[in-house]
């Protein structure tokens, strides 16, 4: 079942703050992408405007049950834009968080991450996640029932481009990496929501490369492969 979900709380070490309008895709077959940009960055963040952004397949996590209300998840970023970008004292390795669902569909995670080595101290960290209803453009708060509508997935993995496009619903949201190129400038982002009218409202934007993100979502099937100014998406996942 898909799900949107936005990020209302981020604890690190205890301390509590929010800094973001992270909104996470998740997508009826398990691919995800978590896109992250800066609510109030400063002058020096202006370039490159985002917390973090990560995504990958179904085929880079692993889930399990650990009771009636809480799931584990083992993943691995087959995206992380922290190590495309090389920053240093990077986590290395699988990640390990626990799902609980606390109250009207709101999700817990809880996890540790270790950037200085797994010989040294972790660093623990908290998200609380609420469900958004994914046919409205405006956020609006659910309990996470509404589990049906359309999940649309599609990648891109040539010689010179790696990304993941994830349609929940109404939105999308999607990041394009030039390979080898290791900088900003090799990073593009979109979230959009589509209209019933059939246009793409943009939300956020980034990049050189924003115009190659597919557009048209609809009547598509597993393989089809969709162009959009020269990048060829193919299409991993289509439930409508």
């Amino acid at each position: 079942m898909p799900a949107l979900l936005k990020r209302i709380a981020f604890e690190v070490n205890g301390s509590l703050f929010e800094e973001t309008n992270t909104i996470t895709s998740e997508s009826t077959d398990g691919h995800y992408i978590s896109l992250r940009p800066l609510l109030h960055p400063t002058k020096e963040q202006a370039t490159f405007p985002f917390e973090w952004a990560f995504g990958g397949t179904n085929k880079d996590i692993a889930v399990s049950k650990v009771s009636e209300d809480t799931i584990k998840e083992v993943f691995e970023f087959g995206f992380d834009s922290n190590k495309y970008l090389q920053m240093p004292n990077q986590h290395e390795g699988p990640v390990e968080t626990y799902w609980q669902t606390i109250h009207n569909g709101v999700r817990q995670e809880k996890g540790e991450i270790f950037p200085m080595g797994k010989d040294q101290p972790g660093v623990k960290f908290m998200e609380l996640w609420q469900p958004i209803d994914f046919s409205k453009e405006d956020i609006v708060i659910t309990d996470g029932s509404v589990t049906k509508g359309r999940s649309v997935t599609l990648q891109i993995d040539t010689a010179e481009y790696f990304g993941l496009v994830i349609v929940v619903g109404q939105w999308i949201q999607g990041f394009l990496s030039k390979k080898g190129q290791n900088s900003k400038e090799g990073l593009s982002f979109i979230r959009a929501f589509e209209t019933s009218q059939g246009t793409v409202d943009t939300l956020v934007q980034y990049g050189a490369d924003s115009n190659k993100f597919p557009t048209l979502f609809d009547a598509l099937s597993v393989g089809t492969v969709v162009d959009a100014n020269g990048a060829s998406w193919k299409t991993l996942e289509a439930h409508y």
